[in-house]
Order: structure tokens, then sequence, then C-alpha cells
């Protein structure tokens, strides 16, 4: 059984998990990184195999509410406005609600796969905002959060990554080659951050199970058969 997360919320926000089951294990994963890396063809593989095998996942992309896609887009469009605050207090306060779900759907799905979620703000929003860790943890406040139990870093060459989504008509403004060039590495560097434990502010993801793929030269069969043999070995370890 797979189910996309906006199916499940009902008009007045709330989720409506009558057609889940009740008391499953729930493995939460995160499929973060840079753009163009494969993020969706990864979460929907993970999540294709999972469902084959009998499980019941839920997928979903952060943000996860149309409204705050919206508000969104207008902050970060080409016409819209750089007031780098306003758009982490958005970033964050998506977080907050995609916390709130996780919580929700804890033992009603035995996955919850998401492309991106908080650890973003960490690569992206430094690459966005060119500012500290530590000015992105102030604002977000990670401990109020639902924890993930695994985030997959993925990467690629920046000019493979832009050659994937130029064409894609729904390029914000920070989609372009020098950004990406400099997206590939923060992505790098948050990754080697977590594992190397010399930042207090990524204390929060240290906690989770942390891979990389670099995906420049590799296929989407071969991701998903790379990041399987990790989450399978995770699984059978926890």
């Amino acid at each position: 059984m797979k189910v996309f997360l906006p199916e499940l919320v009902r008009t007045n926000g709330a989720l409506d998990i009558s057609t889940l089951p009740n008391n499953l294990k729930t493995v939460c994963i995160s499929v973060t990184g840079q753009d163009g890396s494969g993020k969706t063809s990864l979460r929907d593989g993970l999540a294709q195999y999972f469902s084959d095998m009998g499980n019941v996942v839920v997928t979903a992309k952060s943000p996860c509410d149309k409204y705050l896609v919206q508000l969104l887009n207008n902050a970060i469009s080409q016409n819209g406005y750089e007031d780098w605050y306003t758009e982490q207090m958005l970033f964050s306060f998506t977080d907050g609600l995609l916390s709130n779900y996780m919580v929700q759907l804890y033992g009603h799905c035995d996955f919850f796969i998401c492309q991106r979620g908080p650890v973003d703000q960490y690569a992206h929003g430094v690459t966005r905002s060119r500012k500290e860790y530590k000015e992105i943890y102030q604002i977000q406040r990670p401990e109020r959060l639902a924890k993930f139990d695994m985030y997959i870093h993925m990467n690629c060459d920046a000019e493979v990554a832009w050659d994937r989504v130029c064409e894609d008509e729904g390029k914000d403004r920070y989609e372009y080659p020098d950004y990406f060039a400099r997206q590939v590495k923060n992505t790098e560097k948050l990754y080697n951050d977590i594992i190397s434990g010399n930042q207090k502010e990524l204390d929060f993801l240290r906690k989770s199970e942390n891979i990389y793929i670099d995906t420049t030269t590799m296929t989407i069969p071969e991701v998903l058969d790379f990041a399987l043999e990790k989450v399978n070995a995770f699984i059978k370890n926890t």
C-alpha cells in the first residue's frame, strides 16, 4: 500500500488516517540534497520497492502544504523579494507542519519517505542565504521537530544537475548554474560536518543514520540499489 501525504490531508488540515493500520513500527526517511541529483526518483523508487514488499508506505514532499508552497513561490520567485528572514521563517514553519504530520503518522505506516525535510535548511538554505548554520538553527529550533531515522544526502556535479533541470518550467530564481556550483559544495560539506561532529548546531542530525550518494555517473536503478543496500542494513541493525 502506497499513499501520497496530500491524499490524507482533510480540508481543515488534519490527517485522515482511518484507512491506515495501527501499531506499526514506522521508519522515517528524508531524501535530501542537491537539486537535480535524483531525489524524486529515489523517493518513488524506495516507496515502490517497500510497497511491493507488502509494507504500508506514505510519501511526501516538503513543503507539504499547497498554500505554504504558494507563499514560498512568491517569496523566492524570479520576480519576488529577497527577504532571507521571511523565507527562513516560512521554511521553518513548513518544517513544523511536516513534524506535526509525522507525529500523527507514527504507528500507521511502515515507512514515511519524504523528499526534503528540515536538514535542507543546512545546505540548500545556507547556499540560498550565504549565512551560517547557527543562524539557520536559531530560527528553525530543530529540537522541537519530529526526528527522521535516516537522511539520504544526494549530490552530483553542478553541470549534470543543471542539465537535468534546465528545461523545468517550475524553476525558481535559485536554480541556475552558479547557484548549483555552490550548492554542490555545501551539500558535501554538510554531510562531512554531520559525520565529523565539529558543528554543535548539527547534533540533532547525528542522532540519525546519514548516508551520502554522488549520482553524477549513476543510473536511476544504480542509485536505488545502492540506497536499498544501506536502508535494509540499517533496518536489520535496529
